[in-house]
């Protein structure tokens, strides 16, 4: 149940498609206004905790666990624990049911794995644990070779479940371009009786001010290329200091340079092929463009 990197890769290229379509406003809202990359935005805070799964305590595998022991002597659910590095962290006794926390560091199909525990004997159900509630995510679907992207910011009681959203959608094309599909308001008390809290402003990815859209522009050719590509700034005042990184699919920085001139060449012919970021900024402004390295 490891999530395929073919899958990661789409996922992840659509992803940053999303986060790159600057001329459509609900991009940044998701992104640096409301924060839905953010498990936990409405808190400002929060963490993501493994698996919770609430378990019948008559079943006799189940005191292990509550004995914060992770093995438990069941070859079913041993056998998960084992294949998919699961450990449990804590055992808690509330008034609705008894739960179980599962840990781990490896990357899987989360609702895959949910759906294996649930048919052990002995566990009632299983979900992703929040420590507050699941206040931000993000679906993802595909039909043909068009990706659908769905970013909910929920609201309001996110303790044991939040009352409200509201859920921007997004299309990403074969050609990597975006379309917005609108936003769907949902409240617990009905629409229109949890209006939209003010917004986070995480303001994780900043963008050039919109007056100076003008008068900057960027220019990558050939695009695709190789890996080897020439970057041509136009309108940027190159006595100030500039900066120049490339970034992979992962977001992690491959390359970086200061900026001397309005024109850098750049050989990334080492790298895999694929989608890359390329972005220049200073402390005022920034400037990104996509490149394909085929």
């Amino acid at each position: 149940m490891r999530i395929p990197q073919a899958y990661t890769d789409t996922i992840s290229e659509g992803m940053a498609a999303i986060l790159n379509a600057i001329s459509i406003p609900e991009s940044d809202s998701v992104f640096n206004v409301y924060c839905v990359h953010n498990l936990n935005p409405f808190d400002g805070y929060g963490d993501y905790d493994g698996l919770l799964v609430k378990v019948d305590t008559n079943y006799a595998w189940t005191s292990a666990w509550q004995n914060l022991n992770t093995m438990t002597g069941d070859p079913l659910i041993d056998s998960l624990l084992t294949r998919y590095s699961l450990t449990l962290s804590a055992f808690y006794n509330w008034s609705i049911g008894n739960y179980a926390v599962l840990s781990t560091d490896s990357s899987w199909n989360i609702f895959a794995l949910i759906d294996s525990i649930e048919l052990v004997p002995g566990v009632i159900m299983a979900e992703q644990n929040s420590l507050v509630g699941v206040a931000g995510k993000i679906s993802f679907s595909k039909v043909g070779s068009e990706r659908y992207y769905d970013f909910y910011f929920e609201y309001q009681d996110c303790f044991d479940g939040c009352d409200a959203y509201r859920k921007w959608s997004f299309k990403v094309n074969t050609d990597c371009s975006v379309e917005y599909l609108g936003f769907v308001d949902w409240c617990f008390w009905g629409v229109g009786q949890c209006p939209l809290p003010a917004p986070i402003n995480c303001n994780t990815f900043t963008s050039i001010k919109e007056d100076d859209f003008e008068k900057i522009n960027c220019r990558v050719l050939p695009n695709p290329s190789s890996g080897k590509f020439q970057v041509e700034v136009i309108g940027l005042a190159f006595w100030s200091h500039f900066n120049l990184e490339v970034y992979n699919y992962r977001s992690e920085l491959i390359y970086h340079s200061e900026l001397k001139n309005s024109k850098s060449e750049i050989d990334l012919s080492d790298q895999t092929p694929g989608m890359y970021l390329v972005k220049i900024y200073n402390e005022k402004s920034l400037l990104t463009r996509k490149i394909v390295i085929q």
